[in-house]
């Protein structure tokens, strides 16, 4: 990647506003960050793409506003896994109460998302009328992106959308169409955020077997070049159900959000 994956930009404006928030209720700001309702609500509206989020806030003080934005980031790009390209949060505060408002920058319109859907669903019901395993599952979805798709070396695709229809994306598009198409297979799969070959990047997680494994698809399609003439339809299977220990070789990222995923070297 040549530019930042994800642009998060806070403003908090100081003045009486009248805004509705998530279920219509005011959110504790005091316990906001282990608020499970507050999560699940929040990945129920990223889920439904909305653009424009309300959030009203009771024992709101300046201090939490930080902690606050960083807490919904992160659910949002960690958790909801939509193809977020920036938030911003903005509002009011009036006393001990806030009025906020997050706006979501998409990188896929509801009409790209949903041909997108479409084309995964062609392309994996056939497959898994099959009953194959979830092993072969991967390796399938895998095998399917990287002979589809073409590393952009313009770095202006960065959508699922424009790895199906364009054939060509950068590292983001790789990751969410291998997330959307395992997710659509019923195999659990995450987004995951980080630096590789000096340069921010993004790939995927997956659970096989009870144990979160890194599957990185943009690296298991080389790009040609003068050196390495791969024919369109070559897979590699170098970054194919890595551990935390044989990836972080090439890939760094923030454990905190990710955790000593498996013991396994």
């Amino acid at each position: 990647m040549k530019r930042s994956l994800l642009t998060l930009i806070f403003i908090l404006l100081f003045f009486p506003s009248n805004i509705f928030a998530l279920n219509n209720l005011p959110y504790d700001a005091s316990n906001l960050l282990q608020s499970d309702e507050f999560r699940l609500d929040l990945i129920q509206d990223t889920t439904s793409r909305k653009e424009n989020i309300n959030l009203n806030l009771k024992n709101f003080s300046d201090s939490q506003a930080q902690s606050i934005f960083d807490h919904i980031t992160n659910i949002i790009f960690y958790q909801s896994n939509m193809d977020i390209y920036s938030i911003t949060m903005d509002g009011s505060v009036n006393g001990r109460t806030a009025n906020l408002i997050l706006n979501l920058d998409y990188r896929m319109t509801k009409d790209e998302n949903a041909k997108v859907d479409e084309w995964i669903k062609s392309k994996l019901d056939s497959f898994l009328a099959l009953s194959p395993t979830d092993l072969e599952v991967i390796k399938f979805v895998n095998d399917t992106i990287v002979k589809h798709v073409e590393y952009d070396t313009s770095y202006q695709k960065n959508s699922a959308y424009h790895a199906v229809f364009n054939k060509e994306t950068l590292c983001e598009g790789y990751a969410f169409l291998t997330y959307k198409m395992l997710s659509y297979a019923g195999i659990d799969a995450k987004i995951i955020s980080g630096v590789a070959a000096s340069e921010d990047h993004m790939w995927n997680l997956v659970k096989y077997e009870d144990i979160w494994y890194h599957l990185d698809v943009t690296w298991n399609d080389p790009v040609y070049n003068t050196t390495f003439k791969k024919p369109l339809d070559f897979v590699s299977y170098d970054f194919f159900m890595l551990t935390d220990n044989q990836i972080s070789k090439t890939h760094t990222w923030d454990k905190a959000f990710f955790p000593a995923l498996n013991p396994i070297n």
